[in-house]
């Protein structure tokens, strides 16, 4: 009774649990290739333990019955079908006839143990407690080297099939699940060694049968794949698969065979492709618009042949209603009871395409005009200039910049201003030839490129921009009204006017400035004399980037004289730069460059910052009363910042600021008029004074003098030279002089250069005189012996008094 509760747990049990695990896979999809293969390996497995328990428990006779017949057989025929099992699971793509004989090999245990009993014997004898199995050496060896070989090739398989998997974004389920059955058999494959050598050199004990622990290497398994089976669900039955990989799905699923159809598809696949259930299967192939349908049908076959595996792969179908659509495909490839699919994830991506669409439409083209813009401009260019290397081509560029359109745009608003660039694009496009690129380059620039053959050049250029200004002169409607627009071109023609984009921009952007300069309204031709210039100001343009840095700046001194006292009552400090590769650069070329480049901000921060230590020195040698002007740039003035710098730097030096005198034109001050209005009114409120100059050149006007608090005016030398003999300047001038007395202002008049002018301003009531009559601009310690003999003038008419 003892040994038949003990064969009971130990065997019978097993072989209950694997039954009922065989009976739960194959009841979960009969049909199934796979399912069956389980139900078939699980259930052998289980008659194993059967067997050993029937020969434990039988009378003798029958229990070696039993034994004889079963036994080692079925542990045999278990390895035959655990290599048909993983071969099956394994996705490998192996000859069937392959498969067949990598699985009948453990099968050849069979006939040698039956057929030859004499070498191969075993038989089973009674002990004190269990029925022992007596095997002959060479059927250990034979059984050993059976197991071993079928192990290894189940964890061949599983392992080429985990290492297939991992090279694929589609199967990271699969391959953890490949990771635990490889742990599972390696598990079972030492136990299976291990418990069979151990049995055949140990005896018996009474409370297990150690004879039948090998079999539990079965068991092992069985486990590891129960547990595969419901954690990663690899034997779920067809219906829920097909709910949670087909109709749950958003993206399009389907299975297509080596002919192109879609054998199996989701809704959504479906309602992509406008195919219905009830319409049965989808022709793919016809769907796709390709031109070589022939040439795709071979390429469908080759993929199949080596399973070509597509990640991301943009594919433009047409379903059957017409509707066009481009997809994203990512495929594999399965087998299915013996036939190979395509396994095909699809993804609209119609409106993300349309999108990107028009995001590239936004980085190429002027979206207010539909021009091209400045980016794709010069990426054309770029290119047409590279094939003039190849095909000995022309290539024309204009620059085109509207005259007064900032006019438009303060007057009657930003509105009308864009109409008016909208109906310019219009124009450029009308009159200019069909393979032109016609660009809007920012504001109100246009820029224009035209491709001309070798023998076409500067004719073909000109009579298209007599087209454009032409153009030009139609009226154009803007809120009712009729405007009459006019506008400035540079021209220049490579290879002649530069071989590169940038240089050839550049160049018709000169040429356009010389437009412009010259009354606009007209074209203009990049010439070898502006090539110079460009040159030049290439050259400046590089030089002032580190002018600065490198200490080529210095200041010189203009003295202001009264002429009544003759003493110095202040000095004027003039810029100066020194290139080691330019020579000495006047200001009049520099420093509309610096102006331009912005870094006349730099520069003037620099010069104010000098000044002030040099009049804060001449005051600690006695010079108490020394103002120092100093000339700022509209750009300077603009800065919100500006008066909080000029505060640090009369800190920082020891000025005080009713010795500074700021100098700026009227023509800075009306730009930005409010913004500069504020920044001077701090600057007065400091103490600082403000001097306009230039006073007389044109940009005169009243409303400028009396807002702003000027407290000095500086005629321009342009009415000083000429004074003697021409009594127009001398009214201007005493007009001035009356105007200032008025609004309680001090006059200083530049470019006195002879006596008879020094005198004839004193006449007119104007004693503070600049200009080459009392000193040209000196270095400061030629201005400190003219300080110097004024001090000591001073000192003896006090001592005289």
């Amino acid at each position: 009774m003892f040994i038949f509760l003990i064969s009971l747990v130990s065997l019978f049990l097993p072989f209950l649990f694997l039954t009922t695990l065989a009976i739960n896979v194959i009841l979960r999809n009969p049909k199934h290739s796979l399912h069956r293969l389980t139900m078939l390996v699980m259930f052998t497995l289980g008659l194993i333990f059967l067997s050993d328990f029937l020969m434990h428990t039988l009378e003798f006779q029958y229990g070696q019955m039993i034994f004889s017949f079963l036994g080692y057989n079925l542990s045999f025929l278990a390895m035959t079908l655990l290599i048909y099992f993983f071969a099956n699971l394994s996705r490998l793509l192996i000859p069937k006839y392959i498969v067949h004989l990598l699985a009948c090999i453990p099968l050849i245990g069979i006939p040698l143990l039956n057929g030859y009993p004499y070498l191969f014997n075993i038989s089973i004898t009674q002990s004190e407690y269990w029925r022992v199995e007596e095997r002959t050496l060479s059927f250990d060896l034979m059984f050993i080297i059976i197991a071993l070989y079928s192990l290894t090739t189940l964890i061949t398989f599983v392992v080429l099939s985990y290492r297939k998997m991992n090279g694929s974004l589609l199967y990271q389920r699969e391959k953890r699940m490949m990771a635990t059955i490889i742990r599972g058999s390696i598990v079972a494959a030492i136990w299976l060694v291990v418990t069979f050598v151990y049995t055949s050199f140990c005896g018996e004990i009474s409370f297990f049968p150690i004879a039948s622990l090998p079999a539990y290497a079965g068991m092992i398994l069985a486990i590891t794949l129960h547990i595969a089976m419901h954690k990663y669900n690899f034997l779920a039955a067809a219906e829920r698969r097909y709910k949670l990989l087909f109709t749950l799905s958003s993206s399009g699923i389907a299975l297509m065979n080596r002919d192109g159809i879609a054998v199996e598809a989701n809704p959504a696949f479906r309602l992509l492709t406008a195919v219905s259930e009830s319409q049965g299967e989808i022709d793919i192939l016809a769907m796709i618009q390709h031109e070589d349908k022939d040439n795709y049908r071979d390429r469908l076959k080759k993929a199949f042949e080596n399973r070509t595996i597509l990640q991301n792969s943009q594919v433009q179908i047409r379903n059957l209603t017409g509707m066009s659509y481009i997809v994203e495909v990512n495929n594999d490839f399965l087998e299915i009871d013996g036939e190979l699919y395509c396994y095909l994830l699809v993804r609209d991506i119609t409106a993300q395409q349309l999108n990107e669409a028009q995001l590239i439409e936004l980085a190429y083209n002027d979206p207010l005009t539909g021009l091209a813009n400045r980016f794709q401009f010069n990426r054309k260019l770029w290119m047409a200039v590279d094939n003039i290397n190849q095909q000995s081509n022309k290539v024309v560029v204009m620059q085109i910049d509207l005259d007064h359109f900032k006019w438009i745009n303060d007057t009657m608003g930003h509105s009308a201003g864009d109409i008016l660039l909208r109906h310019v694009a219009q124009l450029l496009q009308q009159y200019v030839p069909a393979h032109a690129v016609v660009a809007r380059m920012g504001g109100d620039e246009f820029s224009i490129m035209i491709e001309l053959a070798p023998d076409e050049g500067e004719e073909i250029a000109i009579g298209i921009a007599n087209q454009i200004l032409h153009a030009f002169e139609e009226q154009v409607v803007i809120v009712g009204k009729y405007y009459r627009v006019s506008c400035s071109i540079g021209i220049c023609i490579s290879p002649d006017d530069g071989e590169d984009s940038e240089t050839l921009l550049r160049h018709a952007d000169t040429a356009m400035y010389v437009a412009k300069r010259s009354g606009r309204n007209q074209y203009h031709l990049f010439t070898k004399q502006l090539k110079r210039l460009a040159e030049k100001h290439l050259l400046l343009q590089q030089g002032l980037e580190n002018a600065l840095h490198r200490g080529e700046f210095s200041l010189v001194y203009q003295p202001q004289v009264n002429s009544h006292t003759q003493q110095v009552f202040g000095v004027e400090a003039l810029l100066r730069w020194s290139s080691p590769d330019l020579g000495i650069v006047s200001p009049v070329d520099f420093i509309p460059i610096a102006e331009q480049n912005g870094a006349i901000r730099q520069i003037g921060e620099w010069v104010m910052k000098e000044a002030a230590q040099q009049a804060a020195l001449w005051i600690k040698e006695g010079h108490t009363d020394l103002q120092m002007s100093v000339n700022v740039s509209a750009s300077q003035l603009s800065d919100p910042n500006f008066a909080k710098k000029v505060e640090c730097i009369l800190k920082e030096t020891g000025l005080p600021a009713h010795l500074l005198c700021l100098e700026f034109t009227e023509s800075e001050a009306i730009r930005e008029e409010d913004q500069i209005l504020k920044v001077c009114k701090s600057l007065v409120d400091m103490g600082i004074a403000l001097a306009v100059d230039d006073f007389g050149t044109g940009y005169s006007s009243m409303r400028t003098i009396t807002r702003f608090p000027f407290q000095f005016i500086k005629i321009d030398r342009s009415l000083i030279h000429d004074i003697g003999t021409n009594p127009r300047n001398v009214a201007v001038v005493r007009s001035v002089i009356e105007l200032a007395q008025q609004l309680n202002m001090n006059v200083i008049a530049e470019g006195a250069e002879v006596e008879e002018q020094v005198e004839l301003l004193s006449q007119l009531g104007c004693f503070q005189i600049q200009g080459y009559y009392y000193g040209k601009p000196m270095r400061a310690k030629d201005i400190e012996r003219k300080l110097y003999r004024d001090l000591e003038e001073n000192t003896r008419i006090n001592q005289a008094l």
